[in-house]
């Protein structure tokens, strides 16, 4: 039970509680495609995971292309891959996905040793 909106959000029809939650922040304004196409640099893609696992609960998009960028978590929400999968994931450069790879990066990159 996964709702997208048009605002680029995608979560499951309950609430969940943030507290509960770990967050992953990737700011376009990095972002090679934004920057070559002069857009997207105030927008971002914000990826909240149950708290100490890579399960994504669910994901926001502020972005011209939030519609393009979303079917890629939408995916990995409905076949229960996690955000490390995200990460670990092939992308295209240069593109807006890629921010769904940078949150991806840092789930792994704070559990590596």
């Amino acid at each position: 039970p996964i709702a997208v909106k048009k605002s680029g959000h995608i979560a499951p029809k309950e609430p969940i509680m943030k507290e509960e939650c770990d967050v992953y922040k990737a700011e376009l304004i990095h972002n090679d495609r934004a920057i070559l196409d002069s857009s997207d640099k105030n927008g971002f893609v914000k990826i909240h995971c149950k708290k100490g696992t890579g399960e994504i609960l669910e994901c926001t998009i502020v972005s011209t292309r939030a519609g393009e960028i979303a079917n890629e978590v939408s995916l990995a929400m409905k076949h229960g891959i996690g955000i490390e999968g995200l990460g670990r994931n092939i992308h295209s450069y240069p593109t807006l996905g890629e921010a769904v790879m940078g949150c991806g990066l840092q789930f792994i990159n704070a559990r590596w040793k």
